[in-house]
């Protein structure tokens, strides 16, 4: 076992850096299951309204919602779910639209509503219709 600081640190600039970079081909889903993120559906409406307030979407340059940039919200034991939220929006049909289908994967897409509990409503019917 190596406690080696500078591994989690490196480990940790990966993940940061990984999201930025998209090794998905245009208008390919990202890998990632196809059902809901194994969250408990508290903590999933609990990560949905912090994503429809984190400054770090909705006052980003772009603004909105990319995998990246929900992994990197995420607690650490949950940022494997980061691309399957992101589906899951996208599904729940949350988002914006992409300019086109070969960037529905690649760039930040807002919001389609500042209503939290609608979005929070649209993307747990998702979830249970993806079970």
């Amino acid at each position: 076992m190596n406690d080696d600081p500078r591994d989690t640190l490196v480990a940790r600039l990966i993940c940061a850096l990984s999201p930025v970079a998209s090794d998905e081909a245009p208008g390919v889903v990202p890998n990632v299951p196809d059902s809901a993120p194994g969250l408990p559906p508290a903590r999933l409406a609990a990560v949905v309204a912090m994503l429809v307030a984190a400054p770090a979407i909705v006052a980003a340059t772009p603004p909105g919602v990319s995998k990246g940039r929900i992994t990197a919200l995420l607690l650490p034991d949950e940022r494997r779910h980061g691309g399957a939220l992101m589906v899951l929006l996208d599904r729940a049909g949350v988002l914006v639209e992409p300019r086109s289908e070969a960037l529905r994967w690649r760039e930040p897409r807002p919001f389609r509503s500042a209503d939290t509990g609608w979005i929070i409503q649209q993307v747990q019917a998702a979830a249970r219709e993806n079970r």
